[in-house]
């Protein structure tokens, strides 16, 4: 924990930055300059183990394109496939577990039914905006494409996002509307906003692109890393499995929000009502715009006893059982 605290590049940094670890015999002394109840969630990420501490498996063999890992009872191998290779290979018997290319759920679900597994993760897709004037942001936040996305993105219309802690929250058209209005009285701006090399990731951006200036907005999208941008686009998934999480790294780390809202969230038992006032202040900056909610689907082999997928889309093979091993590994 030390060692990630003062390394600033590392994705853990925020959630250790603060903290003055000590060791007391065989305890763990960890103190925080705020109540934060459900800290010890952040010591389930990978940056706070020790480096080469054991785990539920043992590394057997290892290259770029197959990793093999064993404990007593199962022997798990991880292989490199094309995005396309990898459900090939599931049909065929090789594998397991694939992935589910983008835009392929739907009719991968028609074709082989009940192997598809489809989980909801603590994810959001995201624009932050700085630099900006507060009503052109406002502006870019309720004209965002939220819907187009989640279905040709996540192929799912219920992940579309509005907010980071309630699910059910619904697009107004009439604010909606009231935005386009307003796009005429605004300056012609061109906002530059930064894109991961991601393919699926910048295949996102597009449908934004599209629909921004569909509407009159000037968008432009710069491959990252870049100087002078207005804005980013990238994937944010919460750094343990907690509904804080994303809030928290938004206000802890990156500044955005109010940090006062979050700190109470953080040490509240019942924390639902102050995440949505942060939520809600969040909101009225429009620093910060969620498009929608990261859907992780898999294909997965009826012969895995045990498996599922956790909220940041982690599988915990060591509870996993094979009734029969693939035709070939």
């Amino acid at each position: 924990m030390r060692r990630v605290a003062k390394l600033r590049a590392a994705p853990a940094h925020w959630l250790f930055a603060r903290a003055r670890v000590s060791v007391a015999g065989s305890a763990l002394v960890v103190r925080l300059p705020f109540a934060w109840r459900r800290f010890p969630y952040a010591l389930t990420v990978v940056g706070a183990a020790p480096r080469f501490v054991p785990g539920p498996f043992r590394l057997v063999s290892g290259s770029s394109r197959r990793v093999v890992v064993r404990n007593a009872v199962l022997t798990v191998v991880f292989r490199r496939f094309s995005v396309r290779g990898a459900e090939r290979a599931f049909e065929r018997g090789v594998v397991d577990e694939a992935p589910i290319p983008q835009g392929d759920v739907a009719g991968t679900r028609a074709r082989l039914g009940d192997v598809v597994h489809e989980r909801t993760l603590l994810g959001l897709d995201a624009v932050t905006l700085r630099g900006l004037a507060p009503a052109l942001r406002r502006v870019y936040w309720q004209t965002a494409n939220r819907g187009d996305y989640a279905e040709l993105v996540a192929e799912s219309s219920g992940a579309a996002a509005l907010s980071l802690v309630a699910s059910k929250v619904k697009a107004s058209p009439q604010a909606f509307r009231d935005a386009v209005k307003a796009i005429h009285s605004l300056p012609r701006v061109r906002v530059r906003i930064g894109v991961p090399p991601d393919p699926d990731l910048r295949y996102g951006a597009r449908l934004l692109y599209a629909g921004w200036r569909d509407v009159g907005l000037g968008p432009e999208l710069v491959t990252e890393p870049a100087r002078g941008l207005d804005g980013t686009f990238g994937r944010r998934l919460a750094a343990y499995p907690q509904a804080e999480a994303i809030p928290a790294e938004l206000a802890l780390r990156d500044g955005l929000g109010s940090r006062t809202l979050l700190l109470r969230a953080l040490a509240a038992t019942a924390q639902h009502a102050a995440l949505r006032a942060f939520d809600d202040d969040l909101r009225s900056s429009a620093r910060f715009v969620p498009v929608a909610w990261v859907v992780d689907a898999r294909l997965v082999s009826p012969r895995l006893q045990g498996w599922r997928e956790d909220d940041l889309g982690d599988v915990d093979y060591a509870a996993v059982r094979s009734l029969a091993s693939s035709r070939r590994q």
